[in-house]
């Protein structure tokens, strides 16, 4: 019975580290993602609206937002990001850094959360 005690807390110890190892970015916060640039229309009435860059992330991250309520926050699950000041090449496997901006940020709004890039680097081409 003490061993099986000692085994079940071993793995719930390690479960807790683990669940809590998962970092939440914030609005703010500097990150460096890696995804596949993509065009997107926006979501804008204008017909002069170009479309938006969108970075389809290779693996979701969570993200912290202003939620309604005072001081209320709310965590997503994030699987595409805005990309703000930067010139892509459509498809391209690219990896940023920059500053994670939740929100509308853009004229040109396509997803409600956005990357205003510092440094990109390109991974692999079309």
């Amino acid at each position: 019975m003490t061993k099986a005690c000692a085994s079940l807390l071993l793995m719930l110890a390690l479960w807790a580290g683990t669940a809590s190892a998962a970092t939440c970015y914030s609005d703010g916060d500097v990150v460096t993602l890696e995804g596949t640039a993509t065009r997107q229309a926006t979501y804008d009435t204008d017909p002069s609206a170009k479309p938006a860059w969108v970075l389809s992330l290779a693996s979701p991250v969570c993200v912290l937002s202003a939620a309604a309520g005072q001081g209320a926050r709310q965590q997503s699950t994030v699987s595409a990001v805005q990309i703000i000041d930067a010139v892509l090449t459509e498809n391209a496997r690219i990896q940023l850094t920059g500053k994670l901006v939740t929100g509308n940020v853009s004229a040109y709004y396509a997803v409600p959360t956005a990357i205003w890039v510092l440094k990109e680097r390109v991974l692999s081409g079309q």
